[in-house]
């Protein structure tokens, strides 16, 4: 009878033992992915646990693509249709309103990007139109059309957002593309291209047709979240605290001449948690009598990244001889053909996030020299209007995502412009420079005086065994 006691008290000890096992701590890890439970019981007939502590996220979309909804699938005929329409009925149209900063456009490039890629993809030709009359906007020019332009309004279409870009096909078979930067219609033209007709991004090659249904698609927009889950990491911050400019991490770039006036480091201050860059003339400056203003530069130099900086740009009427602000980043020499090699050698390329022009216009460009074997320099420019900003009134945040595939830039957080140009892209450390800068004439009085405001700077990198 004892014996039988006592192995009955080991039993129930074992079996509280085992049970014990079951049960979840009260505050279990965050990575665990599980919510804790004071009075859950656990289940003898749950499986063991197996699973991953933490479950992996699902990608993201990447910032320049949007989600496919659609699996390619060559028609049995090679035939090629939109909504069932056939794409020899369609005309493609490309607003081209009378504006003054339309003709700084290279519109034939850009006629061409559009062009030639489609030419490639069905062997055959469709008509463009560019169009300047605003009866185009609601009336069509085309009983079938592929338009190119954000100010298009046709039945099915979204309301328009000149802060997004974004394409799609209405029911009725009209194919629209709309932007903030015309030029960025080349980057999604190769994405419809590529999703629909089944033709790799860039490739050239021909598709094996098409039947192209109504649909939308919306660049995402750039996140912390997306750059994280890429492996990039911050490498570099500045806030602007404190009420003087860290000497450390920055420094007056080309200070002295600099076309009609002089670059000066006395030009730059930090208040209210902002960097400030000042142009205007000085009787007592550091170089004489003369037109100040100042290029900030990082010390540190960096290759491939992200790079974003929150800017109220300066002052400025269009066409003006006046100061203009400017975000950009330099490599060693590249307005030398023999060391840039079109971006790619030692002197690597001139890569410009943000030129300010006028209240709602900047452009982003990419300078080379020696490509193709060109002596000079040679440059890929995009320019965005049209948004409703104004620059000069309210904060904005201009980047680029500089890569080994394509320069990315970005206007808060928002993509309007994508090229590789160059015969690759840079892979030389470059430097970061901030700048308010002086034209050769400086048509303003004596006592104007324009600032630019930097909120802040940031930086993120992958890891070099990861680049």
């Amino acid at each position: 009878m004892k014996r039988f006691l006592a192995l009955l008290t080991v039993m129930l000890m074992l079996l509280g033992a085992l049970a014990s096992c079951g049960e979840q701590p009260e505050n279990p890890p965050a990575s665990s992915g599980r919510p804790g439970s004071e009075s859950a019981e656990p289940s003898s007939e749950s499986e063991p646990d197996t699973e991953p502590a933490t479950e992996p996220e699902d990608p993201l979309p990447g910032p320049d693509r949007p989600l496919y909804e659609h699996e390619y699938a060559a028609t049995e005929d090679g035939s090629f249709t939109i909504c069932g329409i056939p794409l020899a009925e369609y005309s493609m149209v490309l607003f081209y309103p009378g504006l003054e900063v339309y003709d700084q456009m290279d519109r034939k490039l850009l006629l061409s990007w559009l062009k030639e890629p489609f030419s490639q993809a069905t062997g055959s030709e469709l008509e463009l139109k560019v169009v300047k009359n605003e009866k185009y906007d609601t009336a069509k020019w085309a009983e079938h059309e592929i338009l190119f332009g954000s100010n298009f309004r046709r039945e099915g279409m979204p309301e328009a957002d000149n802060r997004k870009s974004y394409y799609g096909v209405t029911a009725d078979g009209t194919v629209y593309f709309s932007s903030p930067s015309p030029m960025l219609y080349r980057h999604m033209w190769q994405l419809f291209l590529e999703e629909f007709f089944g033709v790799p991004y860039g490739s050239g090659e021909q598709s094996g047709g098409c039947a192209v249904t109504e649909c939308y698609r919306e660049l995402p927009n750039m996140s912390e979240a997306w750059l994280k889950q890429q492996g990039y990491e911050s490498v570099f911050a500045d806030e602007f605290e404190g009420d003087s400019l860290n000497l450390d991490v920055w420094e007056s770039c080309s200070s002295g001449p600099r076309r009609g006036g002089y670059n000066s480091i006395s030009q730059v201050r930090v208040e209210d948690g902002k960097m400030v860059i000042t142009g205007q003339y000085l009787e007592d400056g550091e170089f004489g009598p003369g037109w100040y203003a100042c290029m900030v530069a990082l010390k540190q130099t960096y290759a491939r990244g992200y790079f974003k900086a929150e800017i109220k740009c300066a002052d400025r009427e269009r066409n003006s001889d006046n100061f203009w602000s400017a975000f950009w980043i330099e490599g060693p020499s590249p307005y030398n053909a023999e060391q840039s090699q079109g971006g790619i050698g030692e002197g690597g390329a001139e890569i410009d996030i943000m030129e300010h022009w006028a209240e709602d216009l900047f452009s982003c460009t990419v300078w080379v020299a020696g490509y193709k074997g060109n002596e000079g320099l040679d440059k890929d420019m995009f320019e965005v209007f049209g948004t409703g900003n104004d620059y000069t009134q309210e904060y904005h945040t201009f980047a680029v995502l500089w890569d080994e595939i394509s320069y990315k830039f970005y206007l808060d957080d928002v993509l309007v412009a994508c090229t590789d140009f160059g015969h690759g892209t840079s892979h030389v450390e470059e430097q970061v420079i901030l700048s308010l800068e002086i034209p050769r004439d400086v048509g303003l009085k004596q006592d104007t005086v324009r600032e630019m405001l930097i909120e802040s700077v940031e930086i993120w990198q992958k890891p070099a065994a990861e680049e």
